[in-house]
């Protein structure tokens, strides 16, 4: 009876935990990574034409703080929601075990998309997650197509 009453409580609490964690993507957790971007490229979703090419340390860490993370609510994307234009986030490959330096190439880490209606499509470490993003961050984010 207590060996089963056992089970049955541990099976209670691995169920709790595990609904906790799958409550939705922490996107303040990627803060980090995509503050060590080299580069970021504002593309055009009408043309595909690079609009902007953001460089400088300062104008990177700018920007993820204009992405206010931490207030991004996960949202399913709606059906016919048009595409207003991309942020991909670009860095060089990491120095691994034997290796001096890198290729000095950029390679793609992470894909911001803003769509109408103040919904984010962000593509990182190869999860596609869309949010629901406050007025006043899609505001800020379009006027970097504009």
């Amino acid at each position: 009876m207590k060996k089963s009453m056992m089970i049955m409580l541990t099976a209670v609490l691995v169920l709790l935990c595990g609904c906790q964690t799958g409550e939705g993507a922490d996107t303040s957790d990627y803060k980090d990574d995509m503050a060590k971007a080299q580069e970021i490229t504002v593309v055009s979703a009408d043309t595909s034409e690079v609009l902007e090419t953001m460089t400088a340390k300062e104008d990177i860490e700018d920007f993820v703080q204009t992405l206010r993370l931490d207030e991004w609510e996960s949202k399913e994307l709606p059906e016919g929601a048009d595409p207003i234009g991309e942020f991909v986030f670009s860095q060089e490959e990491t120095v691994k075990n034997g290796q001096t330096e890198t290729d000095g190439r950029l390679y793609d880490m992470a894909a911001v998309t803003l769509y109408e209606d103040s919904y984010i499509q962000f593509e990182i470490s190869g999860l596609d997650m869309t949010f629901k993003v406050s007025q006043k961050t899609a505001d800020d984010l379009n006027r970097y197509f504009k």
